[in-house]
């Protein structure tokens, strides 16, 4: 489960200052310890402590030192550094975001990546399991394990990707206090912290307490901030930008066919005094730029308080426990809320526009009822896009109380060891949001009572659930809505949302005293586990009917189920000290595990290791990983999500090459009007489409194999040398995905012309586009099933090499992920998306370089320590294969970061450091940008850093 600190000792080759490093190297190096020295360790992926063990699968180690020389206070900040993660939510996760924070192991998703303290399971933030990491204590850190591959026969579900394990300190003496400080060169995006520690043994060192204070305080920043995010950027379709941002404006805009003869555009805007006039598109445009009042860097305030604590009954029982606690406060904001929405507003007699106005909208929209025969119609009807600034900024706050308690018995004898613990956690999370409209209000405050001639009276004027009665409003212009219009518009949303896990889980094991092999002792290991999840979303009103525009709706769910399992490991030394046989081992495990949702489910590994001398080790290894569905894919309703999207029958969707007449057919037989089809009339708003999307109850757990095979080098030649190669080939078969992986993937197979296509009118992938009569589309209708799958493959290098140089100790670490293959197949029979290399909202989502590393150099003596970091993220493309025109490639960055520490005596310490020592600025994406014009949690959206941390510790 966790390497004690002794482990540096048996693998001495790894340096005590190593920066990151894996458990690679043998303990027959010269200045090792000797093996009646070594402690019987167990190391993350097996339960079964080993002496003279080196690992049979891939396991990168984070020590504490790498936190402090980081300033790292939140922990998704370094493990997102790692190049065997793909960038989780952080602290730049403004939208989408939820206040958390994740890793997320291969890209292969949050929810597949088990988080462990201790080796033992972190209570879940969301109703799909993944962890908030916010809830870890940093300053307790001992050192970080991160197994990548299927680790579900040891763990169990969620385990499919592989486990982070966060080792803390459970020996700690003493008082420590420490606080840093860090601040952009600009001066802004500031963030403060503070630790105290308090710890010592007790009952003549038969015991030990230790608990840990931290409080954390995270300024904003906006992406209005910085200059590469100041404007929402739009591809220009030759390879550059131009300033855009949404067609849902403060002066309201309309895209109509019927405009054609007054804007060559197809769409018409308005002036302040209700005057009408063409949509401008191009360089001077009257696109709404949504960026500078959006986060760039969310601000938070996090309270924590953890403790633990063991004590030695005797020397075969020792008890133990421990308690986590952390409060944090996280808000999102975003631009005014945009409605897109299909409405009737009055027309003829409107105060609120010009009589020329009325006649333009007459002759295009009108709803073809005049009468008093003046030839403009009374109403018409439009999608209408209007951006509600008189409603004030979208922001929402998310507070996470989260806490966790475990108690427990150890111990054992010569021959067994045991370990039998139960553990609760709960996490309470409070939303609240401003900024939301109550789309029901906004239809009925555009119908007039013509016989008020200020336009001040609705036709309905109930309150219609508000707290006053209807204002009209007069969205023709920007500025126009009064502010007894927008208090009728704006509703108050609020959601509670409660995970509960309760764990029990009883281990016995044997590593000595059973049976000789010609290799050495077996060891044995078995236990059974009960796990019992639960989860309720309860959201108000409005956020659960979906009857908001601003943020998304979000219906409530409720949903829960346990698991019964028993395991089972075998660890066999079957040959040592023999001619070209310095060790031949191998490992079994199996675990069966009952849901009370999926059923029963089997995973097993099977690995071993060759290791010809001292120097080099062959190992490889075998796993079938499984994951049960979650809460939220079992038990969701419908919910609306807007991922980036275009609609194949517009103009923006579409080249001149794929404007052919088979896909025009398409397009008419699935309720595009012909005169608008491949115009800007139908352009997805903002670059994003409604999806609609909802839990399965029937779904069955995901299955995946992952194979893996390496060599570990450790000449003893070239002392303080251990370098690690080994290959990955992961295949997720049963993979749960939305409907033909999601509204991107159903549109592209629906609008395939190709004559083997899935697609076309009638098919599965076209009955769940739902358009309106202009043709738009309203939604893309999906729901969770079996029927995705995903293969990943690559190689891991991972050196270290420490040596004495000028009165200190060099260490040099390079972790470095080559990924051949990462493939994304929507279902059955569809053409797989290749995301190595790749980025993008069509299916890829971060960027997945094909090559990266983390490479750190190291020079430390009693006083001084010094440290120099290269991030490197190598080139990606866009992963859109059908809009040439858009293909976009992101060149590889390098980051430098560099600290220096000081040892003043008397326990004082200082760290001063510098990240983005360069200042890179990141990388300008348009159309397929995730945020703030770039990917903001891949690359650095800061600009260089300074930090400052000072600390001291008494005994």
């Amino acid at each position: 489960m966790f390497a004690k600190k002794p482990l540096a000792g048996a693998i001495g080759a790894l340096s005590a200052a190593s920066a990151l490093t894996a458990v690679v190297a043998a303990p027959q190096v010269a200045h090792a310890e000797s093996a009646d020295t070594i402690e019987e360790v167990v190391v993350t992926g097996s339960r079964i402590k080993k002496k003279d063990f080196v690992s049979n699968a891939p396991v990168a180690t984070v020590d504490a030192e790498q936190f402090t020389l980081t300033n790292t206070v939140n922990t998704e900040n370094l493990l997102n550094s790692l190049p065997q993660t793909v960038a989780g939510l952080d602290r730049t996760s403004n939208n989408p975001g939820n206040g958390t924070a994740t890793v997320d192991l291969r890209g292969l998703g949050s929810n597949r990546t088990l988080v462990l303290i201790n080796g033992k399971r972190v209570v879940p933030t969301s109703r799909n399991g993944t962890v908030d990491i916010n809830t870890i204590p940093t300053a307790l850190i001992e050192q970080v394990e991160v197994l990548t591959g299927g680790a579900s026969a040891v763990y169990g579900s969620d385990a499919l990707a592989g486990v982070v394990n966060f080792v803390l300190k459970d020996d700690f003496e003493g008082v420590a206090v420490d606080a840093g400080y860090e601040i952009t060169e600009d001066g802004d995006a500031g963030l403060f912290s503070t630790n105290l520690t308090v710890g010592g043994n007790f009952a003549d060192g038969r015991g030990n307490a230790v608990v840990s204070f931290n409080y954390t305080d995270r300024d904003d920043l906006f992406q209005g901030d910085r200059g590469f995010s100041t404007f929402a950027q739009f591809d220009d379709g030759d390879g550059g930008f131009i300033n855009g941002g949404s067609s849902g404006i403060p002066g309201t805009s309309i895209f109509a066919g019927g405009f054609g003869s007054f804007s060559d555009t197809s769409g018409v805007t308005f002036d302040p005094d209700g005057s009408v006039r063409p949509f401008r598109v191009g360089d001077d445009n009257d696109f709404y730029n949504y960026a500078p009042v959006n986060y760039i860097q969310l601000p938070q305030k996090r309270y924590q308080i953890s403790g633990l604590a063991h004590y030695d009954l005797n020397e075969n029982v020792t008890v133990y426990g421990s308690a986590f606690f952390t409060s944090s406060d996280v808000p999102q904001q975003l631009a005014p809320t945009p409605i897109f929405q299909n409405t009737t507003f009055t027309l003829d007699g409107s105060p609120f526009l010009t009589a020329d106005a009325q006649q333009v909208i007459s002759d295009a929209i009108g709803d073809g009822v005049d009468t008093d025969g003046d030839g403009i119609d009374d109403t018409a009807s439009a999608l209408v896009r209007r951006r509600l600034l008189e409603v004030g900024p979208r922001r929402s706050v998310d507070g996470y109380d989260t806490w966790q308690v475990q108690g427990g018995v150890r111990g054992g004898n010569e021959t067994w060891d045991y370990d039998l613990y139960v553990q609760r956690g709960q996490v309470n999370n409070s939303g609240g949001q401003q900024g939301n409209v109550n789309r029901d209000r906004f239809n009925q405050a555009l119908l007039l009572d013509l016989s008020d001639p200020t336009g001040g009276t609705c036709q309905d004027s109930s309150a219609n659930g508000a707290t006053v009665n209807c204002s009209p409003i007069n969205i023709f212009g920007e500025g126009n809505i009064s502010e007894a219009g927008a208090a009728y518009l704006r509703t108050a949303v609020s959601s509670t949302a409660i995970f509960e896990q309760s764990v029990a889980s009883v281990n016995i094991s044997s590593s000595d005293g059973l049976y000789e092999l010609p290799g050495g002792p077996i060891g044995v290991s078995f236990g059974y586990e009960y796990i019992e999840n639960s989860f309720e979303f309860l959201p108000s009103q409005d956020l659960a009917a979906g009857t908001i525009a601003g943020f998304n709706g979000a219906p409530g769910v409720a949903g829960d189920f346990d698991v019964h399992s028993v395991n089972a490991e075998l660890y066999l030394p079957l040959l040592s000290d023999r001619p070209g046989i310095e060790l031949l081992d191998l490992e079994l495990a199996v675990r069966y595990s009952d849901y009370s949702t999926s059923g029963d489910v089997t995973a097993f590994k099977v690995a071993g290791s060759w290791a010809i001398t001292p120097d080099l080790r062959f190992r490889a290894g075998f796993n079938r990983a499984i994951r049960a569905p979650g809460i939220g894919e079992l038990f969701s309703p419908q919910g609306e999500g807007f991922p980036g999207a275009q609609d194949p029958c517009s103009a923006a969707g579409t080249d001149a090459e794929s404007r052919t007449a088979e896909l025009s057919a398409i397009c008419a037989a699935t309720g595009v009007p012909a005169d608008v089809i491949f115009t800007n009339v139908i352009d997805a708003p903002a670059g994003q489409v409604r999806q609609l999307s909802g839990g399965n109850p029937n779904l069955d757990p995901e299955e995946a194999d992952t194979f893996t095979v390496g060599a570990v080098i450790t000449p003893a030649a070239v002392q303080g040398l251990s370098v690690a190669v080994d290959y990955f080939d992961i295949d997720v078969q049963d993979y749960i995905s939305v409907f033909g992986g999601g509204a991107n993937n159903v549109l592209r197979n629906c609008y395939d012309t190709d004559a083997d296509s899935v697609g076309g009118a009638g098919s599965a992938f076209c009955n769940v586009v739902n358009r309106r009569a202009d043709g738009t589309i309203d939604f893309v209708e999906v729901t969770q099933q079996n029927v995705a799958r995903q293969t990943l493959k690559g190689i891991d290098v991972v050196a270290s090499y420490d040596f004495d140089f000028r009165g200190g100790l060099v260490g040099i670490d390079y972790v470095g992920t080559y990924t051949t293959e990462s493939e994304f197949t929507a279902f059955e029979g569809d053409t797989p998306i290749a995301c190595d290399g790749r980025f993008g909202q069509l299916v890829c989502g971060d960027p997945l370089a094909q090559y990266s590393h983390r490479a750190t150099v190291n020079w430390s003596n009693d006083t001084i320590t010094t440290q120099l970091t290269w991030r490197f993220v190598g080139e990606v493309d866009d992963d859109d294969p059908d809009t040439d025109y858009s293909v976009e490639t992101i060149g590889d960055r390098s980051y430098v970061d560099l600290t220096a520490g000081y040892n003043f005596g008397g326990g004082w310490t200082a760290t001063f450091g510098v990240d983005n020592v360069f200042d890179k600025n990141p990388p300008i994406i348009g159309d397929n940008q995730e945020q703030a014009n770039t990917y903001p949690a891949t690359y650095d959206v800061f600009g260089r850093t300074y930090f400052l941390r000072i600390g001291t510790r008494m005994q």
